[in-house]
């Protein structure tokens, strides 16, 4: 099931890649490629019907831990239920992220289980610094021209499968803390190297310094003892969500963070008293060209996961989304495996940094970064009820009487 949404959140961008040229690519313009828009509706099908029919079949043969399936859910129900306030009945896309958090929770997908996103991620990587070499005009931002004032190498802008250089980078952030979680060294070593390769010539800078938090909460959790690394973490975490907040509603210099001020203000301006519901879950999208022709082609999402969300959503989906993240982060400092802490932590860390100049996932629908960026977060924040429930169900059938025949089989 991890693979299922992996593969469809990638499906559409591989789909694009193959069959477009980039030599003409503009920011911000949407597909044209049908069988990308197909893929698309397929999957917005296909994932709700498996989710709810896995979620019913386990429930009825097994059990589904209930908190973590509301949490799961919560924020995806949240916001689309949150279109009620704005007259508009809610689309089948705004239920997708709930979908998959259910999916997720009832096959009970664990920690170690992540360490196929940091393959995976190796993997996209891998080929898209071969194609960088062998068919460049596939995988570079405007075929590889007039990106060179954003390049930090010299070298074009290297997007891979998706549209921009940064989304491209942030995939390869959120996907790098589970490449650590493979047991040999060689191996993550391997990993590790493809990764590194392809987001230095990504040039993403909100990547990067996403990349540089994730490796150094890495290694503090290998050289610290938990009661040392545990503070550290919480205090590292309280900074990287204050910056979240502190930085759009306080810049007032448009030309800041490359142009990000300027987007920021407007946005700020135009959210003004909505604050407790929003603008709606498609306002980005309803006035993109009146944002593409005030602000420019990237202002497609307000640079900040927190505004985006008061954009489309308000402080009723900030919140859902807010106490996924909270018990996401405490129920990881509680994993009694230090690598699992580790890896977990620093995807956490890494995930709040770069949202605080990019948005690491989209709201609606089941976007390219929902893979790398949700799976983990729905994962990490229902363990806990998992593993409780596991452990509990486990003790009590410890109690209960064997049989002869079942004593006979454990002395064989």
């Amino acid at each position: 099931m991890l693979v299922l949404l992996w593969a469809y959140s990638i499906a559409s961008p591989v789909v694009e890649t193959v069959l477009n040229d980039r030599a003409h690519y503009i920011e911000g313009k949407t597909s044209n490629v049908a069988l990308a828009a197909t893929l698309d509706d397929l999957g917005a099908i296909v994932v709700p019907v498996v989710a709810v029919a896995t979620t019913l079949f386990v429930g009825l043969f097994w059990r589904v831990t209930a908190p973590s399936l509301v949490l799961a859910i919560a924020p995806g129900l949240v916001l689309a239920g949150n279109e009620l306030a704005h007259g508009r009945s809610p689309t089948l896309g705004l239920l997708l992220t709930a979908a998959a958090g259910a999916l997720l929770v009832s096959v009970r997908v664990k920690v170690p289980d992540l360490v196929l996103l940091g393959y995976l991620g190796a993997l996209v990587a891998a080929a898209s610094v071969v194609a960088f070499f062998l068919i460049p005009s596939k995988v570079l931002i405007s075929g590889g021209t007039n990106t060179f004032d954003k390049s930090l190498t010299g070298a074009p802008l290297l997007a891979g499968i998706f549209t921009h250089s940064n989304t491209f980078g942030m995939f390869l952030t959120l996907a790098l803390p589970f490449v650590f979680l493979a047991r040999r060294w060689p191996v993550r070593l391997v990993l590790l190297a493809a990764i590194a390769w392809a987001m230095v010539l990504s040039s993403s800078r909100t990547a990067l310094v996403g990349a540089g938090v994730v490796l150094v909460a890495l290694m503090l959790a290998r050289i610290l003892p938990r009661s040392a690394f545990a503070p550290v973490a919480v205090v590292g975490f309280a900074a990287s969500v204050f910056a979240v907040f502190w930085l759009p509603f306080t810049e007032k210099d448009p030309e800041a963070y490359t142009y990000r001020g300027s987007i920021w203000i407007f946005d700020r301006q135009q959210l003004g008293d909505h604050w407790v519901f929003g603008l709606g879950a498609h306002w980005f999208a309803d006035n993109y060209a009146r944002l593409k022709a005030v602000l420019s082609s990237a202002a497609s999402h307000a640079h900040n996961v927190a505004l985006t969300t008061l954009m489309q959503g308000g402080a009723v989906v900030l919140t859902a989304w807010g106490v996924l993240l909270v018990v996401a982060f405490f129920a990881t400092l509680r994993r009694p495996s230090a690598r699992e802490r580790g890896v977990g932590v620093a995807f956490l860390l890494g995930f709040v940094v770069m949202g605080a100049t990019e948005t690491p996932f989209g709201l609606v629908g089941w976007g390219p970064l929902s893979a790398s960026a949700l799976i983990p977060l729905f994962v990490l924040a229902g363990q806990g009820w998992i593993e409780r429930e596991e452990d509990e169900f486990a003790r009590a059938l410890a109690t209960v009487p064997l049989t002869r025949a079942a004593l006979r089989g454990r002395r064989r």
